[in-house]
């Protein structure tokens, strides 16, 4: 195990200097800014220390921001936060800081930060800063200025969690949106205060009516006039404040929600997202976007205004009496016109998801083997294929927009017959002697203003149904429990041994699938080196993950050093656990960036000993910028799927974990100079690293403790290679 692992995996608190130790580290690996002359730098190391001294130091490297930039106010607390904790400011005088608040960060006007650890004996603050002597130090104390108090951030507390919404009942949406009060109490009150000052239109234009053209005279008209462009004023201030509620409202529930979503999904365990399609995960990441889209549009601001048709419901009452009927009528027929067509959509919207996303699936899966398609002649049977499932998700749209359609008809029908009943019923009551003309024209205005919500609903139905079905998807995605979560409850195992051992497992990747293998019984006992050998679809590369946690054991158990690997935190374990996937994955960086996935703690020289041992130092160091190049799987920046597997087993070299698990290797690859390494690097490694490899070579094979054989629904068999001449040679079933 190297010095850099040993650390990686160390708290902070035993290193013998910790806050010097763990900058000297971090310039060791290019993090030039970490210097005790750095203010912000020195300031965050010493808040960790206090407040976290057992905190491991790849937690510490995972929670600093990106890049070698010098750290600032906000770069500072974002760090702190990552490590999971919650800032305030309160503006104070240091010397009237509560003890029980520390240890904190203080930031004086105009002077460097400091962090205050506690009071000493003569209760004086203890400040920690290289630069400040005592005169300084007591000059601190009487200064003002930001204190920053931290508290552990316990997600059990928020409304949001799992925890909280068992108690409440509420979903997590309902829960989400419970966070923004404030803001739908401000909507909401513009709302009203706009409602009541809308109502001065109709009235406006009654007393017109009744009080200028029937009298003749216009004396009150100025008056009205000054009263109408006071309204007018009013409206257009409130409805900008409401406006930019509502844009504020739809700007914050995209980010917290969005990211929330994006964190959720890439933090759920890989056997409940690794075999979804890729048209499905990006489904996932995209649900929210019309959730979103509805808080910004009009159906919203419907749902907003209904709680106000009352006001203006009382005020036709006021001024037409039996008049009113009409529109509560009305509003009755726009009830079951709502609910008889939200049925047949319902349906309909279903039967075009599937088909939406049937086409969408068979897009993707014919631009991912575009070549074998083209290759194999069947552009012309692909093409039908597409006009099939385009045909079928034509269709369903057809009908889902014409169930749209007959509701906006309807709807409009019902619009124009509740302002031929209004006019006629109006006109009745006027000649009866019951209301004025007036009285009947703002009391159109007025039936509008109530239809109008429910006229937006009727024509979005289809829209509600697919906002729903979002929410639905959303809340169900977010009752998964993710692998942090399970990890709070999980035990960790300080150094793991390599003791695998798989206890009557067997594995299938869905209900309704066979098994992949069943019965395994199979040791790798601590420095051993195993080889996986069987047909393709016979498990391998699914028992190595079976290993990292990546998949679960359908029945049996998994155990590594005698732990059920599901008793275990996943992201732990796997941090113990190096591995060489049979398809490497290369994300968009420099080759340092790439490498350092595998241990954060590698200095270039480690990297240069890892690519030589991989047969990639000459290549890297030929690029432009050598270990500082650009690269990537697709783009300018690509590479050759070939030094994406040498790269792959350089990380391998860097990660000094107690097991080593690599998947197959080209043989163009393993017959090379890094095939030469690889055997060499293996023999060394025996007695010190538990390996599991999966190759059909002799050369490998022949010096292997055993070799486990598998067969696509078969018990697997174990075997010991003739030239171990320590075991026994002959083969063994295993029940």
């Amino acid at each position: 195990m190297s010095v850099s692992e040993t650390i990686l995996s160390t708290d902070i608190s035993q290193l013998e200097h910790p806050v010097a130790d763990m900058m000297a580290m971090l310039r060791q690996i290019g993090r030039n800014n970490f210097s005790p002359q750095n203010v912000w730098e020195n300031s965050l190391c010493v808040l960790v220390m206090a407040m976290e001294p057992r905190c491991k130091t790849y937690r510490f490297l995972e929670a600093l921001p990106h890049g070698d930039a010098a750290l600032d106010e906000v770069s500072t607390l974002a760090t702190l936060v990552n490590l999971g904790y919650f800032a305030r400011p309160v503006a104070t005088r240091l010397s009237e800081l509560d003890n029980r608040l520390l240890p904190a960060l203080f930031i004086p006007e105009k002077k460097p930060p400091v962090v205050v650890l506690g009071r000493g004996p003569e209760d004086m603050m203890l400040v920690s800063h290289k630069e400040l002597n005592d005169a300084q130090t007591a000059a601190v104390m009487e200064s003002t200025g930001t204190a920053w108090i931290f508290e552990r951030f316990d997600e059990n507390k928020t409304e949001i969690s799992k925890f909280m919404r068992e108690g409440s009942g509420h979903s997590w949406f309902r829960a989400m949106i419970g966070r923004f009060k404030a803001n739908f109490m401000q909507i909401l009150l513009s709302g009203l205060l706009l409602n009541i000052i809308t109502l001065f239109t109709p009235i406006f234009i009654m007393l017109v009516y009744d009080r200028v053209i029937a009298s003749g005279t216009v004396d009150t008209l100025p008056m009205l006039t000054v009263g109408a462009i006071m309204a007018v004023g009013f409206e257009w201030v409130l409805r900008h404040i409401r406006s930019r509620g509502l844009s504020w409202f739809s700007a914050r529930m995209d980010n917290v929600v969005s990211n929330r979503i994006f964190a959720h999904l890439i933090g759920l365990a890989p056997h409940l997202i690794e075999r979804a399609s890729v048209s499905a995960q990006i489904a996932r990441i995209k649900t929210f976007e019309s959730i979103r889209d509805f808080f910004s549009g009009s159906v919203f601001l419907s749902l907003v205004e209904l709680p106000f048709v009352i006001l203006s419901v009382l005020a036709i009452y006021a001024i037409a009496g039996p008049l009113v009927y009409v529109p509560l009528a009305m509003t009755l027929c726009f009830g079951i016109l709502f609910i008889l067509i939200h049925n047949r959509v319902k349906v309909s919207i279903r039967l075009a998801a599937k088909a939406s996303s049937a086409k969408q699936q068979f897009s993707i899966e014919t631009f991912e083997k575009i070549s074998g398609i083209r290759g194999y002649g069947l552009t012309e049977r692909w093409q039908q294929k597409f006009r099939d499932l385009s045909g079928k998700e034509v269709l369903s749209q057809f009908h889902l927009n014409w169930l749209g359609m007959v509701a906006e008809t309807l709807a409009n029908s019902l619009t124009l017959i509740s302002a031929v009943a209004t006019v006629s019923f109006g006109v009745y009551l006027i000649w009866a002697g019951q209301m004025s003309t007036g009285a009947l024209v703002a009391t159109m205005i007025l039936v509008w203003r109530i239809l109008t919500p429910f006229y937006s609903m009727c024509t979005m139905i289809p829209r509600l149904e697919q906002i729903r079905n979002s929410i639905i998807q959303v809340n169900k995605l977010m009752d998964l429990d993710t692998e942090a979560t399970e990890a709070k409850t999980a035990a960790r195992l300080p150094r793991s041994r390599g003791d695998i051992a798989f206890m009557d497992a067997s594995l299938q990747y869905g209900e309704n699938s066979d098994a992949i293998f069943s019965g395994l019984n199979f040791r790798c006992k601590p420095g051993e080196f195993s080889v996986l050998m069987g047909e393709n679809g016979s498990g391998k590369t699914s028992l190595l993950k079976m290993i990292k946690g990546l998949y679960r054991a359908t029945s049996g158990t998994v155990q590594i050093d005698g732990f059920d690997i599901r008793q275990l935190d996943a992201p732990d374990l796997r941090r113990q656990i190096a591995y060489v996937p049979q398809n490497p994955d290369i994300f968009r960086g420099s080759v340092i960036e790439n490498l350092r996935l595998s241990n954060p703690l590698a200095t270039e020289m480690d990297m240069e000993i890892a690519l030589q041992l991989a047969d990639a130092w000459d290549e890297v160091r030929q690029m432009p910028n050598g270990l500082n190049s650009l690269i990537s799987r697709h783009g300018t920046e690509a590479i050759s799927i070939n030094l994406a597997t040498r790269l792959s087993l350089a990380r391998a070299y860097l990660h000094q974990s107690p097991i080593l698990l690599i998947d197959e290797i080209p043989n163009s690859l393993l017959n090379g100079r890094a095939g030469k390494n690889l055997k060499d690097y293996i023999m060394r490694a025996k007695g010190k690293r538990t390996i599991l490899m999966v190759t059909y070579r002799e050369d490998f094979s022949a010096f292997a403790d055993q070799i486990l054989l598998l067969q696509h629904g078969e018990i697997p068999q174990i075997a010991v290679p003739a030239g171990q001449t320590n075991k026994t040679s002959h083969q063994r079933e295993v029940a």
